[in-house]
């Protein structure tokens, strides 16, 4: 919606020194959102009078002409232009080069068939001032000539737009009064003798006149409807202010009766309409018949259904109520006598109309927010009396048809100020409060020592104002947000219960997903025999389900290995290599600690969370060491290493040659191994697998009460290194070396296998495994002879546990 602040100072009396900013500001600040403020000047920047000069015919065009025009510069313009009507003498609106006219157009330098054209003679349509494009604007001979248009125009006013959607609450916003009322509270100032002249007017029913023939169907839909045949008019245009103001805000005039209720609506908020009086013999309101159709003035037919609601004669639908009128009773040149209605409709109704048909207007934009009914009266004295400007001789030809259902009663508000004061976390005062809702419009009274009685103005009371927190918002918004101390609520704070498991749960994911780039998979917790079966699982021990899904979810799982060769299958056509992790539960058939309901008399069955990482590519060596590789890198980042110990006791699922179990700390949480060729093949799986599965909450349990991290001083002596290189059997487990090694002598500090061989220069079933082995004292400097000697009797000491033999380079 656009506001011109001409009309606002008609309205109410604003201070001088208040700026159009400073009055925006203010507006966005307490009521609406202004969006845009907009000098009209602005519209029209570099656009001057000119003077045409001379005018030939366009060498190479002939419907051009090359025109010579001063527009109060040292030398007159060559400019092209197409008009027919240009000719030399007149006095014409020109765009010089760098304008941008209000229709978008950049008014450049240019070639125009070999003639320069250095701005352009504008239209009225080009300029926004109207449809007209049969030619240039020729103006007044008194213009003078370089004058900037916009003062030829007089155009003095600053146009605020403001944001319709912070309207939709506020029905007595959609007009210059309602907008006035707020600024007159905003800047504490009064509104205008005319502000209550023009809430005040009336038209005198005189009873000697013929009575308008109205009836209204359906009262709930239409609460009021007041109409008046008007003698005595003149279709012609609008006084020059009028249409000023009305283009200022966005409105095309189109003439002086159209215009007067176009007026109405943007001053008072209340849409109206004006019928040619010779085409309506009476009035009727009632729905539209299903399939009724009617041509509204934009030129469309249209076809209504019987939920919405029409102005209607004797035979026809001669207007949609609220929304659009027809072309069957519409103004014309012709026109002598009209009926002016000024009504109040349903705001449900107008607005599923609205909708239905895709026809969204000024006038039902305000209807469908719950327009005020008493305002209907002072629409009708003021459309009368703007008529009358430009038709001296109009005059009520009928009484004043009003045909109203009695207004809902509104009730009272009680606001408790000790209710108020704590919900705005500061006491205003009750002298503050009332005085802030009788500027508002409110009554206040006196209902007991911390009690007002609040009666709502007709104004605020349609769908705005119905409860207490409505009329607090009123208050505060006026006060000021800003106004109210800022302070810490009186709540005692306390930090929600740390879960570390979760927040652990949460940091393993992290590290796998981000650091160790596997991907995390959720799985159903089911199972069924078949795939047990392909496992070769024994289903025995299993729990199982009631009501399972499906045939192959019939148990709960013990593993998650059983649910996760389902993922590798389903990826490995798409990928080279298949990289996973899953965190889930598993169960088993014992009871467990969750209760199974709020008696707390059984409780469900044992689970617990389960870890597992799997990776599924060629050849099976390096899938092995990749899930051994990024569990030991999981591990690493909470300052833990694993053991990965050769187990008498191997799933029939598992290759016998890796299968380990997985120790940390001294206490078992798990397993590694890669999945045998056989279940591989009964699966489907055409890549090497393997799987590293641990009890999380086993693992979760070491890593929370591992000590926390201390400074250990450096060791001031040096360090002496050797690398060792034995030749095992390739079952031989690196890590049980490592341990042998890092146990054998106190002056081993470190020991990192860097190299593991097999193939050339090596028996079959032999492998080569190479160590850096750190030696250090934290007394002394070693020397080499003693480092050398140890290293004997550990060379010696592997060899018989696990003929282990040097291998030379």
């Amino acid at each position: 919606m656009y506001l011109s602040l001409n009309w606002l100072k008609d309205l109410v009396n604003i201070p001088k020194s208040t700026t159009p900013e400073e009055l925006g500001t203010k507006l966005t600040n307490y009521t609406v959102e202004v969006e845009k403020i907009e000098n009209q000047a602005a519209h029209f920047d570099k656009v001057v009078v000119g003077k045409v000069l001379e005018v030939k015919k366009h060498p190479g065009a002939d419907r051009l002409s090359v025109t010579k025009v001063d527009v109060g510069e040292k030398e007159p313009l060559n400019i092209v232009c197409g008009a027919p009507n240009v000719s030399a003498g007149q006095l014409v609106p020109v765009a010089l080069v760098g304008a941008e006219l209000p229709n978008g157009m950049k008014i450049e330098e240019r070639d125009v068939r070999g003639e320069k054209s250095f701005g352009m003679i504008c239209a009225e349509d080009e300029l926004g001032l109207g449809n007209d494009h049969a030619g240039i604007m020729v103006l007044d001979k008194k213009a003078k000539i370089g004058l900037p248009f916009s003062q030829y125009l007089k155009l003095d006013d600053v146009v605020f737009e403001v944001d319709n959607k912070t309207l939709s609450n506020r029905p007595d916003l959609w007009g210059h009064l309602g907008i006035a009322r707020e600024i007159a509270v905003i800047l504490e100032t009064k509104i205008t003798k005319e502000f209550q002249r023009i809430l005040a007017e009336k038209i005198i029913n005189d009873e000697n006149l013929e009575k308008l023939g109205v009836k209204v169907e359906d009262e709930d839909l239409c609460p009021r409807y007041a109409a008046i045949k008007i003698s005595g008019v003149d279709i012609k245009e609008s006084p020059e202010w009028m249409q000023k103001r009305l283009s200022a805000v966005g409105m095309r005039p189109i003439n002086n009766i159209v215009d007067a209720t176009n007026y109405v609506m943007l001053e008072l908020g209340e849409p109206m309409h004006a019928f040619d009086a010779s085409l309506v013999p009476e009035i009727v309101v009632r729905l539209a018949k299903k399939g009724e159709a009617i041509k509204t003035l934009d030129g469309e037919n249209r076809v209504l259904d019987n939920s919405m609601l029409v102005i209607a004669d004797r035979e026809k639908a001669i207007a949609i109520a609220g929304v659009m009128g027809s072309e069957g009773s519409e103004i014309n040149p012709s026109t002598k006598t009209i009926i002016l209605e000024a009504a109040n409709f349903n705001a449900v109704s107008i607005r599923k109309t609205s909708t239905k048909l895709g026809l969204r207007t000024e006038a039902s934009m305000r209807f469908e927010k719950s327009l005020d009914q008493n305002i209907c009266e002072a629409a009708l004295a003021r459309c009368l009396e703007l008529i009358r400007e430009t038709c001296p001789a109009a005059a009520a030809a009928s009484q004043v048809a009003d045909m109203k259902k009695p207004a809902p009663n509104i009730s009272p508000i009680e606001l408790d100020l000790n209710w108020a004061a704590r919900k705005l976390g500061e006491d205003l005062g009750k002298k503050k409060i009332v005085k802030i809702l009788e500027s508002l419009g409110f009554e206040a009274e006196n209902a007991g020592p911390h009690l007002l009685r609040i009666t709502v103005p007709t104004w605020r009371a349609t769908k705005d104002i119905s409860i207490k927190e409505d009329v607090l918002e009123e208050i505060i918004r006026i006060y000021g947000y800003n106004n109210i101390k800022a302070a810490m609520p009186m709540a005692e704070m306390k930090a929600p219960l740390e879960n570390a498991e979760r927040k652990l749960e949460r940091r393993i994911k992290n590290i796998l997903a981000l650091g160790a780039e596997l991907t995390e998979v959720y799985n159903y917790s089911f199972v069924g025999e078949e795939k047990l079966s392909k496992l070769k699982i024994s289903p025995l021990d299993y729990l199982r389900l009631k009501n399972p899904l499906t045939n192959l979810q019939t148990m709960l799982r013990q593993n998650l290995l059983e649910n996760l060769v389902d993922n590798i299958k389903s990826n490995q056509a798409k990928y080279e290599r298949v990289s996973l992790f899953e965190v889930g539960s598993v169960f088993w058939d014992a009871v467990g600690r969750i209760n199974k309901d709020s008696q707390r008399k059984e409780n469900l069955p044992f689970q617990i969370k389960h870890l597992a990482l799997v990776e599924a590519g060629t050849p099976a060596a390096d899938v092995y060491d990749q899930v051994k590789g990024k569990f030991e890198y999981l591990l690493e980042n909470f300052d833990l290493t694993a053991r990965f110990e050769a187990s008498e006791m191997v799933p029939e699922w598992a290759d016998k040659k890796t299968f380990a179990k997985i120790i940390v700390r001294g206490e078992e949480i798990g397993s590694a191994a890669n999945l045998a060729k056989a279940v591989l093949n009964s699966l489907g799986i055409k890549k090497e697998a393997a799987i590293a599965e641990v009890d999380l909450e086993k693992l979760a349990r070491i890593i929370l009460s591992s000590a926390e991290k201390t400074y250990e001083k450096p060791n001031k002596y040096p360090a002496l290194e050797r690398d060792l290189a034995f030749v095992v059997n390739e079952n031989v487990l690196y890590n049980n070396i490592k341990a042998e090694i890092e146990k054998f002598n106190a002056l081993i500090a470190k020991t990192e296998l860097f190299d593991v061989y097999q193939g050339k220069n090596l028996p079959a079933g032999q492998k080569s495994l190479a160590f850096h082995v750190t030696y250090s004292s934290p007394h002394r400097t070693l020397e080499s002879a003693e480092v050398d000697a140890v290293q004997e009797k550990l060379i010696a000491q592997l060899k018989q546990k696990f003929d282990a033999q040097i291998r030379n380079f």
